[in-house]
């Protein structure tokens, strides 16, 4: 089966647009055999961000500071250790936000050199062929 093809100008000394990329997925899904191609990278872009995300989150957590039980100074209660216990969900619900952020910005942002993760005025998301791919999936 042949697709008809629309030619899209490309500078080879800019990367793919999202929309160069959306183009390129959406002629492949409509072949048989390269859905099937697209299916798989989709799912391993997925695996992908979900380990950056969980390894960010993991650098995170290790900055965290923490006393040993057996090293604090004051005994522990049923009620000081139940709000100790919502104190570090709560911390580690931030880091998997934070780390979430990060990833997320850095993608949107991958062809941007002037992004500061730090200054929103840098932000100028155009996407990127991952985000087109795992955008491709949304219904």
């Amino acid at each position: 089966m042949s697709l008809p093809l629309k030619e899209i100008p490309r500078n080879q000394s800019l990367p793919m647009s999202e929309e160069q990329a959306l183009y390129i997925i959406e002629r492949a899904s409509k072949d048989q055999f390269l859905a099937q191609d697209i299916e798989q990278l989709r799912d391993k872009c997925c695996l992908f961000v979900n380990d950056i995300m969980r390894e960010v989150n993991l650098a995170l957590a290790q900055q965290d500071k923490r006393v040993p039980a057996l090293l604090r100074s004051k005994e522990d209660t049923a009620i000081s250790l139940r709000g100790a216990a919502r104190e570090r969900e709560r911390l580690a619900q931030q880091r998997r936000e934070l780390a979430e952020a990060m990833v997320i910005g850095a993608l949107l942002n991958s062809n941007n050199p002037d992004w500061n993760p730090l200054d929103p005025a840098t932000d100028r998301s155009r996407g990127s062929l991952l985000l087109a791919l795992l955008r491709s999936a949304l219904p």
